[in-house]
């Protein structure tokens, strides 16, 4: 084959290329233009500056879509979409020139993109401060990208007004390298924060988001500054599942208490009630137990109303065992105990003691006393004892219902 043949064969193989390619430069649009012409040396790991002394600044807006708060391990994710404005000086054009073109789109893995580093993150988990979205490029070189992050901080709690309880959770943002006078970090002059599509997440409700710029100013470093960006989430912990199991067991156990110290000294379904009560204050600590953190920074001051409430319980059956004892003695009461219960019997103070007595021992000490009776006067001494042991009773429940009163006022969590 000559080579006149060669060329022609070639030529009629390469014909529909060439003209493909003569065509589709012919109706390359001008927004492809536009990013050719833009990114021929453009270098995407410097930053967008012409003059190294000025300093990028970059506005910051957090649209908050959804958090969630693990308070057993002191982690709070936030949800978001994050705006992010900048000045890229290298990429700018005349929309003149471009058909009219004032604004493209283009892939932030193309372009230089401040990394914004969260500096309380978890460090169990990897959180990258680099994202890869799209981005709008405007003529003048402002560069605007929205990514969605989530970034996942510390978080440290404070149960003391468990299960009512408020949480602070803080996230500060910043350059993990550059100085402020290289990246300088701010917030979008109008709505910085937007919770317009925010999601409570689980158990937890957001009550408002404060945001705040610190300029970063340290004694180490005069002529330097580090700014950061401050974010601090205010949660609500939703109560109601907790209070069913905490608040209200604890004034159940309470009542308990104070109706087994209201019977008679002599019943034995008082010592019951108490005992069962005692039984029921440990079940309870062991509940609040799973529902708590085991190393908190602060006590929950419901526990320390059940530590209490167990005392208090702990002493009624003790008092009420020595009562028990005391009721069942015959023996001679000393005088300021016989004149005591003669006051009590006669006085006012009858009213003040409120324990039931045993009418039929009245009963018997009358009869005994009117038919001379040899056994009145040990009948008359347990009618002594019995009396001495209702007035201490009185005086202990008297004295546990105030006691509960300042506990209840005192350590008893309310939703405010």
């Amino acid at each position: 084959m000559d080579r006149v043949t060669r060329s022609a064969i070639l030529w009629i193989f390469l014909f529909p290329f060439t003209s493909a390619d003569i065509y589709r430069e012919q109706i390359l649009h001008q927004e492809a233009q536009l990013h050719k012409d833009l990114f021929t040396d453009y270098n995407s790991d410097y930053r967008p500056v012409k003059n190294h002394t000025q300093a990028v600044t970059v506005k910051v807006r957090f649209a908050v879509k959804y958090l969630s708060f693990d308070y057993l391990e002191e982690t709070f994710t936030v949800h978001s979409w994050v705006a992010m404005n900048w000045i890229d000086e290298f990429l700018t054009w005349n929309p003149t020139d471009y058909g009219d073109i004032k604004e493209i789109q283009v892939e932030s893995h193309e372009i230089w993109i401040p990394r914004m580093a969260l500096f309380n993150s978890d460090a169990t988990m990897y959180q990258s401060d680099q994202f890869f979205t799209t981005c709008s490029l405007g003529f003048v070189g402002n560069v605007t990208c929205v990514p969605h992050i989530a970034h996942s901080g510390i978080c440290s709690t404070s149960l003391r007004r468990w299960p009512y309880d408020r949480q602070n959770c803080t996230l500060y943002f910043g350059s993990w390298m550059h100085k402020g006078e290289q990246v300088n970090y701010t917030f979008y002059p109008n709505l910085p924060v937007v919770l317009s599509d925010f999601q409570n997440g689980p158990a937890w409700r957001l009550l408002r988001v404060a945001n705040e710029r610190l300029p970063g100013k340290y004694a180490c470093c005069p002529n330097e500054t580090y700014p950061m960006l401050k974010y601090t989430f205010v949660l609500k912990r939703e109560a109601a599942g907790p209070a069913a199991i905490v608040v209200v067991p604890s004034i159940v156990i309470v009542l308990l208490t104070l109706t087994s110290l209201l019977l008679g000294v002599k019943d034995n379904i008082r010592l019951l009630l108490l005992c069962f009560s005692l039984f029921g204050h440990f079940i309870f600590l062991t509940e609040i137990g799973y529902d708590i953190p085991k190393h908190g920074a602060d006590t929950p001051i419901i526990l320390l109303f059940v530590r209490d409430s167990m005392l208090l319980t702990l002493v009624g059956i003790l008092v009420t065992l020595l009562l028990m004892t005391l009721t069942k003695r015959e023996d001679p009461t000393p005088r300021w105990i016989t004149y005591v219960a003669h006051l009590v019997r006669t006085g006012p103070g009858k009213y003040v003691v409120f324990t039931e007595f045993d009418p039929s021992d009245s009963l018997k000490t009358k009869l005994a006393e009117d038919e001379g009776n040899t056994s009145s006067e040990t009948q008359r001494t347990t009618n002594d004892w019995v009396t001495f042991c209702n007035i201490i009773n009185s005086v202990v429940f008297i004295i546990s219902l105030l006691a509960y009163l300042i506990l209840i006022v005192t350590y008893i969590p309310a939703d405010n």
